[in-house]
C-alpha cells in the first residue's frame, strides 16, 4: 500500500469493500508495516476470522500485535476499539467489522476522530462499508479486478493469485493520481 493510501497518525482511515476485494489483505500489509517498524498495533477482531498462523507467515511480528477477540459482537467490538484508541504506546489500532457494519452515532465517530488526535494514534476501520463519514480522513474502496487459478489439468483448482484496485472516495491529502492495483498471492 503506497504511502498516499497508508493509515494516518491522529486519523481515521477507512477500506471498504466486498468480499474477496482485497480489503482484508491491505489491512494486512497495514498490520505489518506497522509492527515491521518495530511499532505496537492493535487489532479488534469482530467476526473470529484472523489467522495468527497465515499473518506470521506474511510476516506480522505477533509479539507487537494484540488481538481482540469480539465473539461477533459489534458493540463490544465499537467499545474495544474506543478503549484502544485512548491507550497510549499503539501506533495502529484495527478494527475489521466483516460484512455486518452497524450504523454509527455521529457523536461517537467524533469522538473516535477526536480521541486519535489526541493519542496520535492510526485508527484503521474495515468493512464492507464506511463507517464514521465526515471524520474519517482517508477512505479507500477495494475492487477485486481478477483471478488466477493453478493446478493441474485443464480445470486447475488452486487460487493463486489475485488483482485489486483500490478507488479513494474521500482524500484530504489528496488523492493519488492513479488509482492502485495490485496482486495478492495465494
Amino acid at each position: 500500500m503506497g504511502d498516499r493510501l497508508a493509515p494516518i497518525r491522529g486519523e481515521i482511515t477507512e477500506i471498504v469493500g466486498g468480499l474477496s476485494s482485497g480489503r482484508t489483505s491491505h489491512l494486512l500489509a497495514c498490520l505489518g508495516e506497522v509492527v515491521g517498524r518495530g511499532e505496537t498495533a492493535a487489532l479488534v477482531d469482530t467476526e473470529e476470522i484472523f489467522d495468527p498462523g497465515s499473518a506470521a507467515q506474511a510476516g506480522i511480528d505477533l509479539r507487537r500485535l494484540l488481538w481482540v477477540r469480539c465473539g461477533r459482537n459489534r458493540e463490544v467490538a465499537l467499545r474495544a476499539a474506543d478503549m484502544l484508541v485512548r491507550c497510549p504506546g499503539f501506533a495502529l489500532v484495527a478494527l475489521d467489522l466483516g460484512e455486518r457494519v452497524p450504523r454509527l452515532p455521529t457523536t461517537m465517530a467524533f469522538r473516535l476522530k477526536f480521541a486519535v488526535r489526541r493519542t496520535d494514534v492510526a485508527l484503521l476501520i474495515v468493512g464492507r462499508r464506511r463507517l464514521t463519514g465526515s471524520s474519517a480522513a482517508l477512505a479507500v474502496e477495494t475492487f477485486r479486478e481478477g483471478i488466477e487459478w493453478a493446478g493441474p489439468g485443464p480445470a486447475p483448482t488452486r487460487l493463486a493469485r489475485m488483482r485489486t484496485t483500490t478507488r479513494v472516495l474521500r482524500a484530504r491529502r489528496g488523492a493519488p493520481e492513479r488509482q492502485p492495483s495490485s496482486w495478492w498471492s495465494a
